[in-house]
């Protein structure tokens, strides 16, 4: 997924970004998390730390699969919530 952002997204001084809302949203990050960065020629891809708490899709080998850390994951819950 790709979120078009006319304006790009600045750093300050002290080097932090701030993400905007839409990439918070499509995200579901309501509160503060750790990702992980990788320089790739000119390009930052930056990717959430899965915590205890979350699940989260991966793409492995073209398959989505969820990780959730350990925990019990219901995914046909899931995906009701997701539809709603």
């Amino acid at each position: 997924m790709i979120i078009g952002m006319e304006n790009g997204i600045t750093m300050d001084k002290f080097g932090r970004l701030v993400l905007p809302g839409q990439v918070r949203k499509a995200l579901q990050i309501s509160q503060p998390v750790a990702f992980t960065a990788e320089v790739m020629g000119n390009k930052v891809e930056l990717a959430l730390i899965p915590t205890a708490g979350r699940a989260m899709l991966k793409t492995k080998l073209g398959l989505i699969v969820v990780t959730t850390g350990g925990r019990k994951f219901n995914a046909a819950e899931a995906v009701r919530v997701a539809r709603n």
